[in-house]
């Protein structure tokens, strides 16, 4: 097995692993095992190969025959301060932090969420069309965006070609609202109003497609149950939701010939009825293409499976916590992928990919992200949430099966079945202590003692 050492910025050293081909005594399949804890993140761990007949009672065993839903992948949101801290790095600590999202031997992130206009960690408040009454919309613009956004997303697909966005809008143009301001305030509910707004839409995919970005999907309105914060925000109600995407969006999307995932979402911690609302609706439902939950959001995510199994579902933002990027908030993060994973979230966002030393959005709102650009040194840092994500992202391939996984000393545990046909189990051993495990998978068996409070990654290579 090829290894290579990265030192990254600032003494973090990352142990870049080529292919997961650690052959073992006994014609066993190849294993390679990629541990995280706080002392030492992503650290090969070693794998002991056994008879199954020295197998014991407890043993953590995959069954491939039992599938589940299809994962279509990982990542972030592209924010404007994120593009802001990593244009203050040189070319190469750039490129360094980019690689380590996107490239094959980092995160390997194939997909990215944006906002349609300002959000929470933009540089400024700001629409596709500010101009007020401008109902045939003649002042679109994605000009804005080509500033910040747009280049943050070609970067990324310089390691990650086949890159794929959704985008979604913290609050329309202020004119479309009923207070006039982007804070607060709810969507009109006029005809011409609404009209125009599935436009704005439409007009949105083709401007960003022209610019060479593969937007799959768009969704109506980030938190449509909030208006109370000091960022954009936007109140919708389920049946307004349903009404629009019916009536107004999904026609005009059609009118236009534009081909898009129609989602709902994202919902953070709503009432029941904000899922129910749309696709309850018999007409809408035929839409709409899954649900986005966030961070609390995801306690429906079971839910919704069970009432509209055919819907795909998404964890489209985790938790943002404050800014100080702990290794127990990393931890957090883990266990939240893995549940929300075996809850049939198909997809799974993190919010910020990249942020300064501060931490700090416009409307001065401190958040965790994945890597820090610390601009006084010049230093990249990556946080425990990074490993978090990477402990799945780097192993699950897109087109991956959920697949069964039972015994064993762990709560938390999830598996998967990739299209090559190697399997991949995540784990955390939440204790505060090392746990000795069996592991089961395609006729062979193994030993290893995982290390305390630690995130895990075992893949089995193809029998």
């Amino acid at each position: 097995m090829k290894t290579a050492l990265l030192t990254g910025l600032g003494g973090l050293t990352l142990l870049l692993t080529s292919c997961a081909t650690a052959p073992h005594a006994g014609g066993t399949p190849p294993v390679h095992w990629i541990a995280s804890t706080q002392a030492a993140p992503w650290h090969e761990e070693p794998v002991v190969a056994e008879p199954a007949a020295a197998a014991g009672s407890n043993v953590l065993t995959l069954d491939a025959g039992v599938t589940f839903q299809t994962m279509e992948g990982f990542g972030g949101c592209f924010n404007d301060l994120g593009w802001q801290a990593l244009k203050t790095l040189d070319e190469p600590r750039r490129a360094e932090a980019l690689r380590a999202l996107f490239g094959p031997d980092g995160c390997r992130f194939n997909l990215g969420r944006a906002p349609i206009g300002a959000n929470d960690f933009a540089l400024a408040w700001y629409s596709l069309d500010e101009t007020p009454g401008d109902y045939a919309l003649k002042d679109f613009s994605i000009e804005r965006d080509r500033r910040e956004l747009i280049p943050f997303m070609q970067a990324a697909m310089k390691y990650q070609p086949k890159l794929g966005v959704w985008g979604v809008p913290w609050s329309p143009p202020s004119w479309m609202k009923t207070n006039g301001q982007y804070q607060g305030g709810r969507m009109k509910q006029d005809p011409q109003t609404l009209a125009a707004y599935a436009e704005y839409f439409s007009k949105y995919v083709r401007a960003y497609r022209a610019a060479g970005i593969r937007l799959y999907a768009i969704m109506p309105q980030n938190e449509p149950v909030y208006n109370n914060n000091v960022y954009p925000q936007c109140v919708w109600s389920g049946a307004e939701l349903a009404g629009f995407m019916r009536d107004y969006l999904a026609p005009q999307l059609r009118r236009d010939g534009v081909r898009v995932e129609l989602w709902h979402g994202t919902l953070p911690t709503p009432p029941y009825e904000m899922v129910q609302a749309v696709l309850g609706d018999s007409a809408t439902r035929p839409l709409v293409t899954g649900v986005a939950f966030q961070y609390g959001g995801q306690k429906l995510l079971r839910r919704t499976h069970d009432d509209y199994p055919e819907q795909k579902l998404m964890q489209g933002e985790t938790e943002c916590y404050g800014g100080e990027n702990t290794w127990s908030e990393g931890l957090t993060t883990f266990r939240n992928l893995i549940e929300d994973t075996r809850n049939f979230a198909g997809s799974y966002f993190f919010w910020n990919l990249v942020l300064n030393e501060t931490g700090r959005s416009t409307w001065n709102w401190r958040q965790n992200s994945l890597i820090t650009v610390d601009r006084p040194t010049q230093t990249v840092r990556y946080n425990p949430e990074f490993y978090a994500m990477k402990q799945f992202s780097a192993a699950v391939a897109p087109g991956a099966k959920r697949i069964a996984v039972n015994g064993g000393p762990f709560h938390n545990v999830v598996a998967f079945l990739n299209p090559s046909g190697s399997r991949v189990l995540v784990f955390e051993n939440e204790a505060d202590q090392p746990v000795d495990a069996e592991l089961a998978a395609a006729g062979a068996h193994w030993r290893l003692t995982v290390p305390a409070r630690s995130m895990n990654t075992v893949t089995f290579a193809r029998p």
